[in-house]
């Protein structure tokens, strides 16, 4: 399907799911509403979170520990909104299929969505067992969102950094890093490259990995093995990894992952020494996966573990012990109210 392209003028931005990462975006986007390539900054929040943010604006606390407010405009009424040129959704994979409809309403007929998700995202290319190609069934049951939306609307995106938001109108910027923007090869880059000079010039530090594919599989090994372990364990990866028998199993992990992206015409530059390495190295970082599991939300189980595992298993790619912590994590989250 060929896009119609974005428009010459400033680009209206909806960030839907206003919590830690897309807090973050939309505050720093907000900051910059009205100069250069952004238009009008629109965050799509709930609860006692939007209603803080509404009262007192949204609160920004750098790695330094300053906090800066940044009055935002907020809603949880996205047909409440004019067509949007572009909408960055930061959801759990899970959250993300049943607003499809209100997704695709949500946007202009030449918007662009910028899913920014641990996991395998929606849009990510499987074989269909018919000669084309579908999403994970696992991200996106029965392909809602590949048919509502399209996977062409889709540009990649990954966040490197930690956030959190510890209350109410509060985000917290805890580790400074950076946002990784792309496409699959052969596919065009116009509206990445205007995108991603967009999110720089409110401040943003962007990458823009070629093919993407790297990118995505390259946090997949770490996704997959450390929060997967980490849930599982009950603990940081600075403290299970000192037991060798689960160092051993993290690192397996990796390795079956390194084998499914080399599948999919992927490289992974750090060996999964290297990167075992620096995960003993940060002390109580707490992975996602475990900061849900603690705080009684649901676990990204499919979209993050079961779909990596389902585009191995599609490229005929053993991957046991990917497969196993999968399962394992599923009897966590089915046994949490015993």
């Amino acid at each position: 399907m060929s896009l119609p392209p974005l428009p010459d003028r400033p680009l209206n931005i909806t960030v839907y799911g206003a919590g830690a990462i897309g807090g973050l975006i939309g505050a720093l986007l907000t900051k910059s509403a009205g100069t250069g390539d952004i238009g009008e900054v629109t965050l799509i929040a709930r609860g006692a979170h939007l209603a803080a943010m509404k009262a007192d604006g949204l609160r920004l606390r750098r790695p330094d520990g300053e906090i800066e407010v940044i009055p935002v405009t907020a809603t949880d009424d996205p047909a409440s909104l004019p067509p949007q040129d572009v909408v960055i959704t930061a959801l759990k994979g899970h959250q993300i299929p049943p607003l499809a409809d209100t997704l695709a309403a949500l946007m202009a007929p030449h918007g662009r969505i910028l899913p920014v998700v641990n996991g395998v995202p929606w849009w990510y290319p499987i074989p269909d067992g018919k000669g084309g190609t579908k999403g994970a069934e696992e991200v996106d049951p029965g392909g809602v969102l590949w048919s509502a939306i399209g996977p062409e609307r889709a540009i990649g995106s990954i966040a490197y950094l930690g956030a959190s938001s510890p209350e109410p109108g509060l985000i917290s910027y805890d580790i400074e890093g950076y946002l990784d923007l792309g496409r699959l090869p052969g596919e065009d880059r116009t509206d990445v490259e205007r995108i991603a000079a967009l999110l720089e010039g409110a401040g943003w530090m962007i990458r823009q990995t070629q093919p993407f594919q790297n990118a995505l599989w390259a946090k997949m090994m770490s996704n997959c093995s450390l929060n997967a372990v980490a849930a599982i364990t009950r603990t940081s990866s600075g403290v299970n990894l000192n037991s060798q028998p689960i160092y051993d199993f993290t690192g397996a992990i990796m390795e079956e992952v390194r084998a499914i992206a080399a599948a999919e015409d992927a490289e992974i530059a750090m060996t999964t020494e290297k990167r075992l390495s620096l995960a003993m190295r940060n002390g109580g970082f707490k992975p996602s996966t475990l900061q849900d599991l603690e705080k009684g939300r649901p676990m990204e189980i499919e979209p993050i573990f079961a779909a990596a595992a389902a585009v191995g298993h599609a490229k005929g790619v053993p991957c046991p012990m990917l497969d196993l912590a999968t399962e394992i994590l599923r009897f966590v989250e089915t046994s949490r109210e015993l």
